[in-house]
This record gives C-alpha cells, sequence and structure tokens, in this order.
C-alpha cells in the first residue's frame, strides 16, 4: 500500500461529513457510505479548495495473477493532473462482499449498486457544491461499463469508457463471469439476473430504464472483441432517442491503432478527458406529462387512517407515496422531526396528479425528476428539531390529485407524523 493511500485511510470521513470547507479540501481522505443493502461503498478523494469539476475514476478487473486489493482504487495517482478538479477513486462495493472476486461488474441479485453508486455521488456533489452537469465519470473495461451505467442515473453526468463491456451475456472470458456467478450471485446464472433485472447486465437496457441518454464519449479500436458490439450499441440509440426524456451527446473515438483490449497511454487520457470536460453537453430534457406519471406510478404505498390522520413514519431517500381522495384543492399538513441540522432540502415533497400538466406543475414550483420515481416534486425547508408543515395544492376542478409522495433528501431519517388531508 502507497503511503498516500494510507494517510487517506487514516483521514477516512463517512459521506455525511463531507463539506466544502477549506480544512476538509486541505488532505486527502476515503470517503465511506453504505449502499441500502449495507454493503460498505470506499473512494480516495483528492479535494480542490474550490473546485470546478468531479472526475471519478471506475474500477476495472483486477489482475487474476495476484490476490485482489480490498479496496481498490484505480488510477488515483491522476488526481494530481487536476488542478481545481475534486478527483475520487470508487472500489467495487462488492469486494467487501467477495474479496476473492477480480471483477464484479456491480452484479448483484440483492440491490441496484450501480444506482446506489450513482446516489453516493449525487450526495458528494451536493455536499461539494458540484453540480451533476459538471461530471465527468472514467472508467475502462468494467470501469466503462460503470461509468455508462451510472451516467444513466445521473443523467446530465458525462461518461468517458475506454473499451467497455456492454452486455455482460456477451463477455467473451466466461471464467470471469463464472467467478462473478459464483461469489458475487451465490450460485445465481447470469442469465437468470438479467432476465429478472436486464438494466442491471446491459448497459442498453440501462438507458432504457432510466429513460435517458446521458452524454457519453467511447474509446475504443478495431481490435477489441467488443469493437462490432460497439458500433451496433451507438447506432441503436439513434431509435431509442424517441422514447426517452433526456439526451446527451454520444461520441465515438476510434484510436488509429488496433491494440485490443487496452487501455490509452495514460498522457493521452488525461490531455483526453480535460478536452472532454470542455464540452457544454448538457442534455436536452424531455418532460412527460403528469397523466403519464399517475399512471405508472404504484402507489399506494400507505395509506390514511380512517379518521384522516397518519401515524409515525421514518422517511427514507425512496419516496413513500400516500393515495389521496383524488381531489382538485388538498391541504396537507405534518409534522416532522429532524435529528438533524437544518436544510432548505431536507424533504423532498412529490406529486401525481391527473389531468394536469408540466406548466401546471411548474406554476406551483415543482420539478420534474426520474431519480428513484420521484416525478414531479418540490423541497421542503426542514429546521433543526421539530417543525410544522402547511403545503397547499390547487388546482382546476378537472384536475385531481390522485397522490402525494414524501422522501428525505438531505438530512438523514427525519420521523413525520400527524399527517393529514383536508
Amino acid at each position: 500500500m502507497s503511503m498516500k493511500i494510507a494517510a487517506a485511510l487514516d483521514a477516512t470521513r463517512t459521506l455525511f461529513e463531507v463539506s466544502p470547507d477549506l480544512e476538509f479540501s486541505s488532505v486527502d481522505r476515503v470517503i465511506t457510505g453504505k449502499t441500502a443493502g449495507g454493503l460498505r461503498i470506499e473512494a480516495y478523494g483528492t479535494f480542490a479548495e474550490n473546485p470546478q469539476k468531479l472526475l471519478c475514476f471506475l474500477p476495472s478487473a483486477q489482475p487474476s495473477s495476484t490476490p485482489p486489493k480490498v479496496p481498490f482504487y484505480p488510477r488515483w495517482s491522476w488526481a494530481t493532473a487536476f488542478e481545481n478538479w475534486d478527483v475520487v477513486s470508487l472500489s467495487d462495493p462488492m469486494l467487501n462482499y467477495a474479496p476473492d472476486l477480480a471483477a464484479s461488474w456491480f452484479a448483484s441479485s440483492d440491490e441496484d449498486i450501480v444506482s446506489e453508486l450513482a446516489t453516493f455521488i449525487r450526495l458528494y456533489c451536493d455536499r461539494r457544491g458540484i453540480t451533476l452537469d459538471n461530471v465527468i465519470l472514467y472508467g475502462s473495461s468494467m470501469g466503462g461499463f460503470g461509468s455508462l451505467m451510472i451516467a444513466a442515473e445521473l443523467r446530465v453526468a458525462h461518461a468517458v469508457a475506454e473499451v467497455p463491456q456492454l452486455d455482460l451475456l456477451r463477455y467473451p472470458v466466461k471464467s470471469s463471469l463464472a467467478d462473478v456467478e459464483r461469489l458475487a450471485l451465490n450460485g445465481r446464472a447470469l442469465a437468470d439476473l438479467a432476465g429478472e433485472h436486464p438494466n442491471r447486465t446491459d448497459v442498453y437496457s440501462r438507458f432504457e430504464s432510466s429513460r435517458c441518454i446521458p452524454p457519453i464519449t467511447i474509446v475504443t479500436n478495431r481490435g477489441d472483441s467488443a469493437f462490432e458490439e460497439t458500433l451496433s450499441f451507438v447506432g441503436r440509440l439513434q431509435g431509442l432517442a424517441a422514447s426517452v426524456d433526456s439526451i446527451g451527446s454520444v461520441s465515438l473515438h476510434q484510436t488509429s491503432r488496433n491494440e485490443g483490449h487496452a487501455v490509452q497511454p495514460t498522457p493521452f487520457m488525461i490531455k483526453f478527458l480535460k478536452s472532454v470536460a470542455e464540452i457544454q453537453s448538457v442534455p436536452t430534457a424531455y418532460y412527460p406529462s403528469a397523466e403519464h406519471e399517475s399512471q405508472r406510478l404504484e402507489f399506494p404505498q400507505c395509506h390514511v387512517e380512517n379518521d384522516g390522520s397518519w401515524g409515525e413514519r421514518e422517511l427514507q431517500e425512496a419516496v413513500t407515496w400516500i393515495k389521496t381522495a383524488g381531489d382538485s384543492e388538498i391541504t396537507v399538513e405534518f409534522k416532522a422531526v429532524n435529528p438533524a441540522s437544518g436544510s432548505n432540502k431536507g424533504l423532498v415533497f412529490c406529486a401525481a396528479v391527473r389531468g394536469s400538466t408540466r406548466e401546471m406543475l411548474s406554476q406551483q414550483g415543482f420539478s420534474y425528476s426520474s431519480y428513484r420515481n420521484i416525478g414531479y416534486y418540490k423541497y421542503v425547508g426542514l429546521g433543526e428539531g421539530m417543525s410544522s408543515h402547511v403545503i397547499q395544492l390547487r388546482f382546476a376542478p378537472e384536475v385531481s390529485v390522485d397522490a402525494i409522495g414524501l422522501a428525505s433528501w438531505d438530512v438523514k431519517a427525519p420521523t413525520i407524523y400527524d399527517l393529514q388531508f383536508s
């Protein structure tokens, strides 16, 4: 282990301790978090005083000739080349579950690791004051697969994928896939996982399910075994564009030499990543109608009691949907206990509104996000300790509010109680 990594491990902080403070930025650190299923997320980070960008490295497979490193921080030494950027190198969380595994491709039967890593990056950026359109995700091979998958969840982050895998079922090294089945999936066949959750094993399916083609740049060459597959993938995106909500730039960089499944020299890739960061490639956003949102949401997750009140509930990032009476005018009242410091983005308040339009919802302060099925939402600030909240929704008579939703965002596990509709 290098002295730099050892020092960063000594300065480990949790994700909720990340801040834009100068003291935080002055030390290389390992940042830790957890997936919803309890897997440890670890990232080696170098931090700028006023970061303009975030460069996030995704892990490739480790050599099979030596025991895998746990954690494994790829390309962490590149950080010094990116002045005024935050640079983090993510380890594969599945290494903590199966430490003998050289590469997992983030496969898990229990949870969506890609979505969990996207959440980690999103929260990190929020705490560091970096907008997601200033995020570059880079990886090669398995790391390229990860960068493309995570970019679809973040929507506006730019993925740079070097000789990536695109569909695990087509990966030619069957012994590596057998290790994934044996160690990460506890004997389950990857084909079974792909059948149940195709967006966990196939990049096109991830773009399809997230309804997003993010900004992507693929670096490849004719000697790579997946070259023809890559050309086909890029061509298929043209047909997918008609059915997604968000479309970013797509480019393919074919190198002149046929290196095969190999990466470009470090000086070239450092310059390449800096040039990609200069491209203004914010996706065009297409918002589904409010009617469509109301139809697709799976609610209620809980009901309001007969007396019109709602018992205590601790909120998580996943939206808790509560079915309403379908009226066009609703007042929602509730109390909240926030165990952390106050935040103007403490809660997310969501609405599934039948017969409305995006313009109507925008007039009432709602924005749209496909992240974790949030749909149309607005932030609700939470003070420290106990607070009371009243939210009024007033639409035309032909409009009805089918459900409202609540989720925590910038605070951890607030408790909501005495929720009432009138």
